[in-house]
């Protein structure tokens, strides 16, 4: 009889506890808004796989490589405004909808230097970062997820 018993509790608790994890599921989230717009790949298929092998670590040192082997920076620390600003006008020509993101993103990411104050300096991280702000600040509806 006590065998059955605490089989019936661990079973309430179970269907509860479900349930409860269920509840918890639905509604408002605290997830990063980052997660709700879709925003394309905007990095050339070459340079991103030169610097996927191996992957590198730290949270400049891939966008940093990318950056670089773009022809985005002038040196390490120096954005090349013009080579960066005709990508993203490039990019643009096949995602018209991205139209006032990468206009934003020129405006205040390649027109101003910008500091996103990692613990050390790293102007590609800076800027892609400051990129990522600007088009998720005019995600086109259909790109819109959340």
């Amino acid at each position: 009889m006590f065998g059955i018993l605490v089989i019936g509790i661990l079973f309430v608790l179970r269907v509860n506890g479900d349930f409860l994890a269920q509840e918890r599921t639905r509604g408002a989230t605290l997830k990063p808004i980052s997660a709700c717009c879709d925003i394309p790949e905007l990095g050339d298929p070459e340079p991103l796989r030169e610097c996927s092998n191996p992957k590198l670590s730290g949270p400049c040192n891939d966008v940093q490589c990318v950056f670089e082997k773009s022809g985005f920076l002038t040196d390490k620390q120096s954005l090349n405004k013009e080579a960066y600003r005709a990508h993203l006008r490039k990019w643009l020509e096949g995602h018209k909808e991205w139209s006032d993101a990468i206009e934003k993103a020129i405006k205040d990411c390649v027109d101003r230097d910008l500091r996103q104050y990692l613990d050390y300096p790293c102007r590609a991280y800076d800027v892609f970062t400051c990129t990522g702000i600007a088009m998720l600040k005019k995600c086109p509806k259909d790109a819109w997820k959340c």
